[in-house]
């Protein structure tokens, strides 16, 4: 490994994409999987990446926000029409048990892009709307996949839409020599929101929006101003396209067109639908909901209201119509893929970081007390070139630091000394088998373990969460949908799974933590 510093290359102008550095300073180190393991050296600066030569074949990554397992046919799907993806995974490698150690969005981006675990997660102060532990840029040591492939001589490109990855301060962007900010989704500040707040009475409900407005949370006071920003923003794109993920599919295939012949590349695109907003265009919204509902519904609520039959329906439709969009523009880029001959000269990934609840327990979209399947279970498929395990099911835990490992292995690459997952390539050929017996995964102060008999979920930082959060316990033989907490009829299994949540917190306390600036 090379020893040379972020410092010395920001001296020298040497490898491109490294900056975007802010912040402050703590102390960081070593690493952990699934299971604790023993911690690597302590490192507290940035290494180069080596310069290595693998076999240059190409490598795609597809990301979809908020994409839910289920919502694929390999998965178990009975209502999402995505018949792009589904093809897509009878050709590919599929992952039934992919699950996030951290959520939701930026924790889950600092896995993938690292392979490093990240949880505990700690909290630092953020210049943004959220404010999560986790949720905070890449550490001044992480060495991402695009730095690593940088240095092997690849081209690495990132097309993304998904407004977290670029707000002020952010450095995601690290390692790849073209980037390209598809704005407008959500909260962006893309468009002037009006000082006067609009009429969202075609949205919404008036007693609905009262409600909201009214109740204390995550987008409750706030609401309207939300929605003045989204409202503002959808006149502004709606003029180039139909939906913000058919500009990133189009820009992405743009540049395919243009780069592909140029080397080996790494591509990494980030849709951010189906994430909500749900406001999907008409011909998808048609495959969910026959007749109109007199309101559309676009934003589902973050805290626990009762929503009426009328949103119910809607939402649910919007979703679906959402995921549908999201598989035909990503159908159109492997299309694309494959006209260009790439499919047989490149690697390619589909994923999403995490799912969302449609009115399970009658609760909406994710959150810290939200840890059960429908929000933690996500898609994970790989393609080889020559369809190499065409239709192979991988059964056992992943995560997203996984990712990197298994990936760079079928380059021929090495992973930087800093990645704590696994290549997955044993449990693909059968060379051995997963034996990991659960996974952990976290949002803000509350954590989940999962095994293939439970779900186990609690407060994991008492110190600093604010709420009135029991743990949660559910039966996955008898209660798959995860619907039924029976915590309190079950104490030695909530006994077990809280020692194995302990055990996993103290084996990364240090670990997980790192540095954003030095001193040059």
């Amino acid at each position: 490994m090379s020893k040379a510093t972020r410092r010395d290359l920001l001296k020298g102008g040497a490898l491109a994409g490294l900056a975007g550095i802010v912040g402050c300073k703590s102390s960081g180190s070593a690493s952990s999987n699934t299971a604790p393991q023993a911690t690597q050296k302590t490192q507290t600066h940035w290494e180069a990446p080596p310069k290595q030569k693998g076999n240059d074949l190409n490598l795609i990554i597809l990301v979809s926000d908020t994409f839910r397992a289920d919502n694929l046919a390999a998965y178990g799907s009975q209502w999402v029409d995505a018949p792009s993806l589904n093809q897509f995974a009878k050709e590919s490698i599929v992952f039934d048990s992919f699950y996030p150690e951290g959520l939701p969005t930026i924790p889950i981006r600092r896995q993938l892009y690292t392979g490093r675990r990240i949880f505990p997660t700690h909290f630092y102060f953020q210049q943004d709307s959220v404010k999560l532990p986790g949720w905070h840029e890449l550490f001044l040591e992480d060495v991402t996949l695009s730095e690593t492939l940088l240095a092997s001589g690849y081209s690495t490109a990132l097309i993304a839409d998904l407004p977290h990855l670029f707000k002020p301060g952010r450095n995601f962007h690290r390692g790849f020599n073209y980037f390209e900010w598809i704005r407008g989704q959500e909260i962006d500040f893309y468009a002037q929101a009006p000082r006067t707040t609009p009429d969202f009475s075609t949205l919404f409900p008036e007693d609905y929006l009262k409600l909201i407005q009214t109740t204390t949370g995550v987008r409750g006071e706030a609401f309207p101003g939300f929605l003045n920003q989204y409202t503002a923003n959808r006149k502004r794109w709606v003029k180039r396209n139909s939906s913000i993920a058919e500009t990133t599919a189009t820009s992405t295939i743009d540049w395919l067109k243009e780069n592909h012949d140029q080397g080996p590349f790494y591509l990494q695109v980030e849709i951010f639908d189906p994430h909500e907003p749900w406001d999907p265009p008409e011909h998808f919204l048609a495959k969910y909901l026959k007749e109109p509902t007199k309101h559309s519904w676009p934003e589902p609520p973050y805290i626990d209201v009762k929503v009426p039959e009328e949103g119910v329906k809607r939402m649910r439709a919007n979703y679906a119509g959402e995921a549908s969009n999201v598989d035909y523009w990503y159908g159109k880029v492997l299309q694309t893929i494959k006209s260009l001959g790439l499919y047989e000269n490149s690697v390619i990934v589909f994923l999403s970081d995490h799912g969302a609840l449609l009115n399970e327990q009658g609760q909406w979209v994710k959150g810290p007390e939200k840890l059960r399947g429908q929000v933690t279970h996500v898609p994970l498929i790989v393609h080889l070139p020559g369809n190499q395990y065409a239709g192979k099911r991988v059964s056992g835990f992943v995560q997203p630091a996984d990712v990197l490992p298994t990936v760079l292995g079928r380059l021929n690459l090495k992973s930087p000394s800093r990645v704590t997952g696994e290549d997955l390539w044993p449990y693909i050929s059968d060379a051995k088998t997963n034996q990991r017996e659960y996974v952990v995964s976290s949002f803000g102060y509350i954590a989940s373990v999962r095994t293939p008999e439970w779900n186990y979920s609690a407060v994991w930082n008492k110190e600093k969460y604010r709420g009135n959060y029991k743990p949660q316990l559910y039966d996955l033989k008898k209660d798959p949908d995860e619907l039924t907490n029976v915590a309190d009829q079950h104490p030695q299994v909530v006994k077990d799974l809280q020692a194995k949540l302990d055990q996993y917190i103290d084996s990364g306390k240090d670990i997980t933590n790192g540095t954003f600036s030095e001193e040059l």
